[in-house]
């Protein structure tokens, strides 16, 4: 069952991060593992050194995406052999192919250095850990080191090394072990190559005549390396997005230090994405590129966007041990129905406020969201059938089910808020450019003024050009101010597209301080405008995701890329900052273009007759909210008719099973129980 739920969710689009509070059973035999501080001590050995161990185990985690689980007790019992008792806890835990367990019977003097068979740590490293940074410790008593040196010698492993504790960290505290760790250097770096290698390796046998590695993908085609560069694209960004919305479920419950792991996992993953993205916007770009550019782009796009699939792949058992959704379905489900009942109220304000825009200002300011009530519905609707759902999977002793159920109303739950809050942020976008349009005409005037005096006095006919253009740009924007409704960001982009043309006309008559002003207040009315549009454009293809393809979400991740940097550079250079503030503004307001269109040919999505046999039911047409989340990307037609799926991001290994060599757990492979070398006596 844990394997379907796995590949479940894989359908679902979302990346196995969730938060619920998470029970503690110490009693229990093997013990329950702590998802917060990765540390249990029921045989408090460890004393004052707790906090020390606690943050050797998070300085892994943060510098190379690796988990620490370190546990004492008395004794091991039910079963007693040591090996058996730690693939038991790991099962019970559903640990993944990144992380180790360090597990140790005081009153028996026995331990046992835990991995599965398809971690990245060879069997190797992992007995040099043991030897060199385990074994010696706990001869000595010094429970606590112990620890803080294997999480030191994992990283070191994890580093490319041979899983030694770091020069000067043999007997240092937990901060020089942190020290160490960082020491090892370009963690980041090395794993995406590893990683990438690894990959290659997986996917294809072949060598050349002297043994070299060839790339897989050389053997494809331009076209084909354009479909699988777009399919993961797209497949990253989702996983991204889905995360960022579960990751604030976990840091709302359990706090940031908990979750620095995962935090580290996702900026990695969009650290990835963005250099994707450029690349993907010089392939899209009117430039001509040659075939060998071509291959080489498709070919890093793939590689990269693979990397940020794994990068939140290896984090994903550990986030769910997190939130143990199975366990804490009924919670999670309370919680979704409270929020639905907000959700609900927020609607008519929201209908309200949409109202009073419209009455305000032209349709063409309000086309993100325009059918945001509509779309908030369906995804309201579809959390209550989600619900309904959960309920009676829970009833039906399906825990594995409810908790999909449980886990895809949430994510709808969300969007249903980002639709609703979007028009807040709209109202709020189009009054503050209203304001800024009026403080932008009476500023045009007024420069307009001092050019028509100076060609009057018969100096500077040059002016004369970008002068009538001025005049006409005003005169259009007050003849729409009196005719009613008006686009205030649109008007407000013209205006200052007039105005910028007479500042270059004027930069070599006034003076370098009355340029850095006007360059200043023209870049700020800029960055305005940019973040407006990124914004609303953000939200539109968050909600709708299911729809949008490639080209839309490449436009807007380089419109907040140039924008980030227009920022970067504003205070000691606002003219080359304006110019990447127009980039931004320009870039988002084609992936706007972009994402509507999309979603307009997306149609049908409603009416694709899914049947009732599903999961969510509703039969066809869409109903129970399933046509706005199949547009939302919270569920494809596998999970509708009951399909398990493939795996996660597009078969990307979930991690494996802890059983013994006769095969038990998941299907991922990934065996602990028979992992004999890892242990003894001291």
């Amino acid at each position: 069952m844990r394997s379907m739920f796995k590949r479940v969710l894989a359908v679902i689009g979302l990346t196995g991060m969730l938060a619920l509070p998470a029970a503690t059973a110490w009693a229990e035999n093997p013990v329950a593992l702590d998802p917060v501080t990765k540390i249990v001590d029921t045989a408090g050995v460890l004393g004052g050194k707790k906090a020390d161990v606690e943050t050797a185990i998070k300085k892994l985690g943060t510098d190379h995406a690796m988990t620490l689980h370190v546990v004492y007790v008395k004794k091991f019992e039910s079963p007693a052999d040591r090996v058996a008792w730690a693939a038991d806890v790991a099962e019970k835990a559903n640990l993944g192919a990144n992380t180790m367990l360090l597990t140790v019977a005081t009153d028996t003097r026995q331990y046992q250095l835990s991995k599965p068979s398809n971690s990245k740590i060879t069997n190797a490293q992992r007995d040099n850990i043991r030897d060199k940074a385990v074994d010696p410790q706990l001869r000595n008593g010094d429970y606590a080191q112990a620890a803080i040196n294997a999480a030191a010698a994992i990283g070191d492993a994890a580093g490319g090394g041979s899983g030694n504790v770091p020069s000067g960290d043999g007997a240092g505290t937990a901060v020089l072990v942190g020290v160490g760790i960082v020491a090892a250097g370009g963690a980041g770096t090395y794993l995406y190559l590893r990683n990438r290698r690894k990959k290659t390796q997986a996917s294809s046998a072949s060598y050349g005549p002297q043994g070299a590695e060839l790339d897989p993908l050389a053997s494809l085609s331009v076209d084909d390396l354009r479909k699988k560069s777009g399919s993961l694209l797209i497949e990253a960004d989702d996983a991204i997005k889905s995360s960022e919305q579960e990751l604030g479920f976990a840091e709302a419950q359990y706090g940031e230090a908990a979750v620095g792991n995962f935090t580290k996992a996702l900026q990695d993953a969009k650290g990835h994405m963005s250099e994707s993205f450029k690349l993907q916007q010089q392939l899209d770009d009117h430039i001509p590129d040659t075939e060998e550019q071509q291959r080489s782009w498709l070919g890093e796009i793939i590689r990269r966007s693979e990397a940020a699939l794994a990068s939140l792949q290896e984090q994903k058992a550990d986030f769910d041990s997190l939130r143990e959704l199975e366990k804490n379905a009924p919670q999670a489900l309370a919680a979704v129905n409270a929020g639905a009942t907000d959700a609900d109220a927020k609607i008519t304000k929201a209908e309200k406020t949409l109202a009073e825009l419209r009455g305000r200002y032209a349709e063409s300011a309000l086309v993100q969201v325009a059918d945001n009530i509509t779309q908030a519905k369906e995804r309201l609707a579809f959390v209550q059938n989600a619900g309904t759902t959960a309920r009676e999977k829970l009833e039906e002793g399906e825990g594995s089910l409810a908790a999909v159920a449980v886990r895809a109303a949430e994510e709808s739950l969300h969007q249903t808020n980002v639709l609703l809050g979007a028009i807040s942020k709209v109202a709020g976008s189009l009054d503050e450019a209203r304001q800024g349009l009026e403080a932008a005409v009476v500023d045009t005037s007024q420069d307009l003024a001092q050019a028509r005096a100076m060609i009057q006095s018969g100096a500077h006919p040059e002016l004369s050009g970008p002068v009538a253009g001025v005049e006409a740009a005003l005169a259009q924007v007050k003849s729409e101010i009196q005719g009613g409704k008006i686009d205030p960001i649109a008007t407000l982009e013209r205006v200052e597209t007039a105005h910028r043309s007479l500042d270059q006309a004027l930069s070599g008559i006034r003076d370098q301080q009355e340029q850095a002003r006007r360059a200043q207040a023209s870049l700020q009315q800029t960055i305005m405008s940019a973040q407006a549009q990124i914004s609303a454009t953000s939200d539109y293809i968050t909600a709708r995701r299911g729809g949008v393809g490639t080209e839309a979400r490449t436009r807007l991740a380089e419109a907040q890329r140039n924008l980030d940097y227009a920022l970067s550079i504003s205070r000691n250079d606002p003219v080359t900052a304006l110019t990447y503030a127009q980039q931004a503004h320009a870039l988002a307001a084609q992936a706007a273009q972009l994402a509507q269109s999309d979603v307009d040919n997306f149609g049908g999505y409603a009416n694709q007759g899914y049947g009732r046999s599903g999961m969510f039911g509703g039969g066809g047409g869409g109903g129970g909210g399933l046509g706005g989340a199949i547009l939302g990307g919270i569920l494809i037609n596998s999970i509708l008719n009951g399909g398990s799926g493939v795996g996660w991001g597009g078969g990307h290994s979930d991690g494996g099973g802890w059983g013994g060599d006769s095969g038990g757990g998941d299907s991922g492979g990934g065996d602990w129980g028979g992992d004999f070398g890892g242990g003894g006596d001291f």
